[in-house]
């Protein structure tokens, strides 16, 4: 017994582990990348997802039963002990035994044990394969965050975007309201007819269409904001987004990136282990052509001669090698099949690095382009407020009208409009990269 008691100190040190989890925010999501956009409120919803995410706790969850199954794993290297309570009606014939002090009613105390010798590591290659396990529910949590992350972020800029568009919208409005109401009187003076008149009208009642049609995707936006975040679309008010014009990155934008950043992905992490794993199953597959070892010892205290004294205990202990002959050709398959399973896990790590290189190409080469473009609507607004200028100073000096000034300003407004929507979707490339790399930007 002595020599058993540091292994059950291992194994209930081993157990406890599944009490201590914690984590580091900065490890799972590199939040410190986050704040080069420069948004306290960005990060307070980046980290509000992160503690109430349901994704996020069901991958934490996911970790602790990873830990269970490798002690479970663990608990199979000790000797199952089993103790019993008996008890035994017998009825001998005195000619049979003669003279003998044995009771007909009595009880027993079976203690019995097994205990196969992992002589092979069989076992041992098991506990290494939950140990794969487990450190690939930890990519899975990486995974989980980087996703909730990701999309809050995404989520945070388009309500962020959706805000200045609708105040440009309502802007806009105004000014078709007031060069409505130029027209009612110009149509009583006769100077335009009725089409011309409702016309315009069409213009108002299209332009509060597409303010309508802004709030709606905002509302969309913000709901989903509080699924991420953890709280109920009644709890939207617990939210702060900050102004569109505030939101600035500022690192300079990636113009390249080594193919080994996607390394770092959770993804690439997992399929590697399990190429580990199916390893580990075609060593155990072939040692299952090996015989086993096991040792069965049985200790049995009764009444049925002393009252359970050791002079009436009976005692049994069997080692022995069992090998197995025939089995219907279940070894050999198995080892194909661990093969097989092998070469499918190394093609898909293949398949997936493939795959995560076009990603990273792909949002890299979108991103550049993106950024183009808004240089691009940068340029056309400094032109669109150049134009602008010209026109008030024309109607200051009575050359041109201030219904030619408004309109002016009316189209100064798409101009703002398209340069948010490409500020925004550069964000959203910048993101997509971020998530493409695994979060090693």
């Amino acid at each position: 017994m002595k020599s058993v008691f540091p292994f059950v100190l291992f194994f209930l040190f081993y157990s406890m582990q599944i009490f201590n989890l914690s984590f580091s925010k900065n490890y799972l999501i590199n939040t410190e990348w986050f704040k080069n956009f420069n948004d306290e409120n960005l990060m307070n919803c980046i980290f509000l997802a992160l503690e109430n995410n349901k994704d996020i706790i069901i991958a934490k969850n996911n970790i602790l039963k990873s830990r269970l199954d490798k002690n479970l794993s663990i608990s199979e290297e000790f000797p199952e002990i089993n103790l019993g309570a008996d008890y035994l009606l017998l009825k001998i014939p005195k000619s049979t035994i003669p003279d003998n002090d044995i009771q007909t009613n009595s009880f027993a105390l079976p203690l019995s044990t097994i205990w196969e010798i992992d002589y092979l590591g069989k076992k041992y290659n098991k506990i290494q394969i939950k140990k794969l396990d487990i450190k690939n529910s930890y990519q899975n949590l990486r995974s989980s965050n980087i996703l909730v992350a990701t999309d809050v972020a995404c989520v945070y800029f388009n309500i962020s975007n959706l805000n200045k568009l609708i105040e440009l919208q309502n802007k806009r409005k105004e000014i078709l309201e007031i060069l409505n109401k130029r027209k009612a009187f110009m149509y009583e003076k006769g100077v335009i007819n009725s089409l011309e008149l409702n016309e315009s009208f069409q213009f108002i009642e299209n332009e509060k269409n597409e303010i309508e049609n802004l709030k709606k995707l905002r509302t969309e936006f913000i709901t989903k904001l509080c699924y991420l975040t953890g709280l109920t679309p009644y709890e939207a008010d617990k939210i702060t987004v900050s102004s569109f014009d505030k939101i600035e990155y500022k690192k300079p934008y990636p113009n390249i990136l080594k193919g080994d950043i996607i390394c770092s992905r959770p993804d690439i992490i997992k399929l590697e282990n399990e190429i580990k794993k199916k390893k580990f199953d075609i060593l155990i597959a072939k040692k299952e052509f090996l015989p086993k070892i096991q040792i069965e010892g049985n200790l049995i205290f009764s009444t049925i001669i002393n009252n359970f004294g050791w002079e009436g205990a009976l005692a049994a202990l069997v080692a022995g090698a069992v090998q197995n002959i025939f089995d219907g050709g279940k070894r050999i398959f198995t080892l194909k099949k661990r093969k097989i399973e092998y070469e499918i896990a190394m093609n898909e790590f293949l398949k997936a690095d493939l795959n995560a290189l076009k990603e990273l190409n792909d949002t890299l080469y979108n991103l550049k382009k993106d950024i183009e473009i808004y240089k691009n609507n940068e340029k056309n607004l400094y032109y669109e407020n150049s134009n602008l200028i010209k026109t008030k100073n024309a109607y200051i000096s009575g050359v041109k009208s201030y219904v030619d000034y408004l309109e002016k300003d009316s189209e100064r407004i798409d101009k703002i409009k398209t340069l948010y929507n490409s500020k925004n979707q550069k964000f959203i490339d910048l993101i997509s990269l971020y998530k493409a790399a695994g979060g090693a930007l």
